[in-house]
C-alpha cells in the first residue's frame, strides 16, 4: 500500500473513533481492538455483514448518510475526512468480496457497543474495515486499515 493510502487510513481511524474512547482523557485506556478477532462460537450476523459492505461502498463513492451513524460520531463525519476518505478507498478499485473475520474485542468499551472486523477485497488491493454497532443499531465507529494493528 503507499504511504499515501495509509496516511488517510490513519486519518479517518483517529476521526471516527468513538467519542466515549476519547471522553475518558488519560484515567482510564481507550478501547483498542483486539489484534485478532476473539474467539466465538456465534455465527456471523448476515445483517450486519450487509451494513459493512454497504458503509464500505458509501465511503468509496464519498456518499455517506450521516443519519446511518451515532450522534458522537456523526459529528466526525465532515466533508474533507469523506472526501479524503473516498479518494483513498475508490483507489483500491471496486468491492469484489467481503470476508467476515469475526467479532473484536473491545477491551473497556462502552456498553451495549459490539464490533466486527471484516477483509473488504477490492479489485486492486484489500483494507481492513471494523466496525462498532451500538445497542440501537447505529454505527458508533468505523476504521478502514491496511494491516490488522498488533
Amino acid at each position: 500500500m503507499s504511504r499515501s493510502f495509509a496516511t488517510s487510513l490513519l486519518a479517518l481511524a483517529l476521526a471516527v473513533v468513538p467519542a466515549a474512547a476519547l471522553a475518558r482523557g488519560h484515567v482510564a485506556p481507550t478501547p483498542v481492538p483486539s489484534v485478532a478477532p476473539t474467539p466465538t462460537t456465534a455465527p456471523e450476523n448476515p445483517a450486519i455483514t450487509t451494513l459493512a459492505r454497504r458503509e464500505f461502498v458509501a465511503w468509496q463513492a464519498g456518499s455517506v448518510d450521516a443519519s446511518h451513524y451515532a450522534d458522537q460520531t456523526r459529528a466526525k463525519l465532515s466533508p474533507a475526512k469523506i472526501a479524503a476518505t473516498s479518494k483513498a478507498l475508490a483507489a483500491l478499485g471496486a468491492l469484489v468480496k467481503v470476508d467476515w473475520l469475526g467479532y473484536l474485542g473491545i477491551h473497556g468499551g462502552p456498553p451495549g457497543v459490539t464490533g466486527y472486523i471484516y477483509r473488504m477485497h477490492c479489485t486492486y488491493a484489500a483494507v481492513y474495515e471494523e466496525l462498532t454497532i451500538a445497542a440501537d443499531g447505529k454505527i458508533d465507529g468505523i476504521i478502514f486499515r491496511d494491516k490488522l494493528q498488533r
